[in-house]
């Protein structure tokens, strides 16, 4: 009796172990597959994201080169209104557009005549920023600009008709300084990737100076000595702005653009 069992036990134990190898065999090449399609997918998901980082690379190298022009006199950076503004203060005279008719040119023309080198400076250091960065081979060509020029006009009263009033004052202002920038070698619209827009906020726009109108009264409590003040302040609206935009365009993830890169990388 023993000696059927020992016999028969050998053969059910060398068939349980080879089912079970059998079966541990085949898990492992189910995982193993399973294990090489995640890591392909790992893989396209790492691709994904380099040309996400890519692109984001872009741009920072974008708004960083364009940062570095707040660090010269003329520009600063407007962190309420998020804008690269032009920071020489110039205004005009009262229904003027002309660049040779500021309101320092009643004063004091040497000083006037620095506000209009100013202007040129900084017309030359927009051209120069913008071209340096299509000059850049790190920077992607989905990458362009705008240059908006806007004309403001103050809120003294100016309404002679549909084509002379304050808006289409404001408008004159930032078309003139465009010419004035032409005249003297500076065409932004020439540059290939940048965009100008010429612009009139008339008597609205971001930033102004805005009188106080209830200081101002306890101030001034004599109406002729109010509106003199109103009106000092308000003149300092008749200007230009210069904003520099840069435009990213959309960030291509297809699987053309993946394929471009990994050929780039090759």
């Amino acid at each position: 009796m023993d000696g059927k069992n020992n016999g028969s036990f050998w053969p059910s134990y060398v068939d349980v172990m080879t089912t079970l190898f059998a079966i541990t065999l085949v898990l492992f090449v189910v995982s193993f597959a399973r294990f090489k399609i995640k890591e392909t997918e790992l893989k396209e998901s790492n691709e994904i994201l380099q040309t996400l980082v890519d692109e984001y690379e872009n741009i920072i190298t974008v708004y960083s080169t364009v940062s570095k022009i707040d660090s010269t006199e003329y520009f600063g950076y407007n962190e309420q209104y998020l804008k690269h503004l032009f920071t020489v203060d110039v205004e005009y005279q009262t229904k003027e557009f002309h660049i040779d008719r500021l309101k320092l040119d009643k004063t004091d023309t040497v000083a006037a005549n620095k506000v209009r080198r100013d202007i040129l400076i900084a017309g030359n250091l927009v051209k120069s920023t913008i071209q340096s960065i299509e000059k850049s081979d790190s920077v992607d060509s989905n990458i362009k600009f705008l240059v908006v020029i806007e004309g403001q006009s103050s809120r003294i009263r100016f309404d002679e008709g549909p084509w002379m009033n304050n808006y289409t004052l404001s408008y004159l202002r930032a078309q003139y300084l465009n010419k004035f920038w032409k005249e003297n070698g500076i065409d932004i619209d020439a540059i290939p990737r940048c965009e100008l827009i010429i612009s009139g906020s008339g008597e609205q726009g971001v930033p102004r100076n805005i009188p106080n109108e209830s200081k101002l009264r306890n101030s001034f409590p004599n109406q002729a000595d109010y509106q003199k003040a109103w009106n000092e302040i308000e003149m300092g609206n008749q200007r230009f702005l210069i904003h520099i935009v840069p435009v990213i365009g959309n960030i291509d993830v297809s699987k053309e653009k993946i394929d471009h890169l990994k050929g780039k990388r090759l």
